[in-house]
This record gives C-alpha cells, sequence and structure tokens, in this order.
C-alpha cells in the first residue's frame, strides 16, 4: 500500500491569507492558489482589482509545480536548455512563468503553490506562501552547481 501526504484546506488557508498580506503591502491586487500533491485544486483567490486571468495563471502556476514536481522557473530552464517547448507536453494547463513552487519535504511532493499579479515579485511572494504552511522553499541549485 502507498502511503504520501498531501496539503490540505488548513494549510491553503494559511497560504493564501499570507499571500494577500504580502500582497496589501506590496499595493498590488494578486490572486493565489493551493494544490494537492494530485494538482488538484484545494482553495484559491482572487483580490479585488486583479483581473480574472491573474487567478487562471496562478491556478496554472500551481498546477504545474505539482505535475512537474519542480518550481516553474526550474522547469522553464530545464525547457530551455533541452530545446523544447510546452506544447511538446500536451497539456494546455502547463506554464513556465515566476511564481509556481512545489512544497515538499524529503523527497515528498505535498502540492505546490501559485501566486500571479505581482509582476516581479510573484516568486517572492509565493515563498511566503510557502513558508506560511510550515515548509522551506527547497532551491534549484543546478544552475550553481553547474557553473562551479
Amino acid at each position: 500500500m502507498l502511503q504520501f501526504e498531501s496539503l490540505g484546506l488548513e494549510e491553503a488557508e494559511k497560504a493564501i491569507a499570507a499571500g494577500i498580506a504580502a500582497a496589501r503591502r506590496l499595493g498590488r491586487p494578486m490572486a493565489f492558489a493551493v494544490v494537492d500533491t494530485g494538482a488538484d485544486t484545494i482553495a484559491s483567490a482572487r483580490m479585488d482589482g486583479a483581473h480574472a486571468r491573474i487567478l487562471r495563471h496562478s491556478l496554472r502556476k500551481a498546477y504545474t509545480a505539482a505535475t512537474m514536481c519542480r518550481h516553474t522557473l526550474s522547469f522553464a530552464r530545464d525547457l530551455k536548455e533541452r530545446g523544447g517547448a510546452l506544447d511538446q507536453w500536451g497539456d494546455i494547463d502547463l506554464t513556465t512563468l515566476p511564481g509556481g513552487l512545489v512544497v515538499h519535504r524529503g523527497e515528498q511532493v505535498w502540492g505546490a503553490v501559485g501566486a500571479g499579479g505581482g509582476g516581479p515579485h510573484d516568486e517572492d511572494v509565493a515563498r511566503i506562501m510557502v513558508a506560511a504552511m510550515g515548509f522551506a522553499v527547497v532551491e534549484d541549485n543546478r544552475a550553481a552547481q553547474t557553473k562551479r
């Protein structure tokens, strides 16, 4: 029998509350999503003033991070390194936009978060969301290691 842990509503509510607080500090209307280990939406929110497309992007960011088991920017880098493209995956919900972070402990993926509408701050807000759930963001240091 397989056993695994996954994010739940309690964690998702903490992440979204932290994302909203961060967006308010930035003065930016943003949208947020939290998905479980299967990339299914647990919770999402769009602040007043944020365009509807921002919520769709946030959902896609979280979905991509959970499905691909890596941050959206890591996925973008991997595609670029192998000369690949999103359409090769046959999944229109995948994205390489920044702000999608996988949530895991050790090797176990627990889910993912997505933040959008903050422009260059999307990634930082997503990190705040992960921290609010009691997880540490695992950095992708592969690029740094290959430069040594």
